[in-house]
């Protein structure tokens, strides 16, 4: 009988395998205000480059669910010694066109013993959403045992009370599955930024920061009224720090982003 963490696991990459080429063009295009996607990982480069700026030359990068490749195509074009690893075939395929295939490996985040102590800067962007919370925990010390004394991780996660409404969404949709109504989708592991920093020091992390990103419900607005949700992101993307990542509005963005170090 397959258990309910294999199957998390199986579906993460099925559902990875399906929506590569909906990533592949979101990355294709630049305004990150016609499209939520676009926005929230926007506002998540931002804080990810600033912490690329601060590597030392040439540090050892690892890109966990590397995806196309976007991410590490901006590594070694910087000149920094990146590899990546990404379960999903369809993902690799696409990652081929922006980087070295041999760059790119088959594998899960629960097993990184080939990069133990050595790297620099290790990151996970919308990974561990799509992992139970078993796999989490492991996935978090793969990580840590990854990386080299005072390297740092970067994470991005759901958050549990985010205005967009999804954490009813998936609880509906789990009812349903329940009901005999749908078939199971997918699972959604989702975080507070309590949690989420309990969990990184469980694991072993130190200097944990957690950040917010993306005013959540302008997911919900550019479902009921596209054009009028890119003028509003247009405005509030000055406004983000004020409007998700204060200590009051944190537990309600978008994003959650988690930076730590070994």
């Amino acid at each position: 009988m397959t258990s309910k963490i294999d199957w998390s696991r199986r579906r993460a990459v099925a559902v990875h395998d399906e929506t590569a080429r909906i990533f592949s063009a979101e990355y294709a295009d630049t305004n990150p205000f016609d499209s939520p996607f676009r926005y929230g990982r926007h506002l998540i480069d931002q804080v990810w480059a600033k912490i690329v700026a601060e590597l030392p030359r040439g540090a050892q990068c690892l890109d966990i669910g590397s995806g196309i490749g976007a991410y590490m195509a901006r590594l070694l074009a910087a000149g920094f010694d990146v590899k990546g690893i990404e379960p999903s075939e369809e993902m690799r395929r696409l990652a081929a066109d922006h980087v070295p295939a041999e760059l790119v490996s088959d594998g899960p985040v629960l097993d990184l013993s080939a990069f133990k102590d050595s790297q620099d800067f290790v990151y996970a962007i919308e990974v561990f959403r799509d992992l139970d919370g078993a796999d989490n925990q492991a996935g978090h010390r793969q990580i840590y045992d990854a990386l080299k004394p005072g390297g740092v991780y970067f994470g991005t996660y759901v958050n549990r009370w985010a205005l967009d409404g999804y954490r009813q969404v998936v609880g509906l949709r789990r009812l349903k599955t329940a009901l005999g109504l749908t078939p199971p989708r997918y699972h959604v592991e989702f975080e507070t930024p309590s949690s989420l920093r309990a969990k990184l020091t469980a694991a072993g992390f130190r200097d944990i920061e957690i950040r917010g990103a993306m005013f959540a419900p302008l997911r919900l607005a550019h479902k009921a009224a596209p054009r009028l949700a890119t003028a509003l992101g247009q405005r509030t993307m000055a406004r983000e720090g004020w409007l998700s990542d204060r200590p009051l509005t944190r537990p309600f963005a978008g994003h959650l982003i988690a930076i730590a170090r070994r």
